[in-house]
């Protein structure tokens, strides 16, 4: 296996990142997560990678910056669409009566 350029994985890393998004939007969260395990073994990669100043280079501050404009879009879609799912279970449950109280006794008994 040939070694890997920080700049190769940062680049990846940013690929996979725009590809959760696309994820996020198509509300394939199957493949979501699938991407997002492949973003964290890659984040490993890139920690056990020295690198030789490619984060400092221009180059590399810029792909940096992307990433992290990525990742707050990524954040905001991901926290919005959390929240739309939560609030859909929420209807669910109450429309399926999973969130009914216990009926009292003394309703019942005259």
């Amino acid at each position: 296996m040939t070694e890997r350029t920080p700049q190769s994985l940062w680049q990846d890393y940013l690929f996979l990142t725009k590809e959760m998004l696309k994820c996020l939007n198509k509300q394939d969260m199957e493949l979501f997560h699938d991407l997002m395990n492949q973003r964290e073994r890659m984040q490993t990669l890139i920690e056990e990678t020295p690198d030789h100043a490619f984060r400092s280079s221009p180059q590399g501050r810029k792909l940096l910056t992307e990433i992290r404009g990525e990742d707050q879009i990524l954040m905001s879609h991901f926290q919005a669409t959390h929240s739309k799912a939560k609030h859909h279970h929420q209807v669910a449950e109450a429309y399926s009566g999973g969130n009914q109280q216990p009926v009292n006794h003394r309703n019942w008994v005259r």
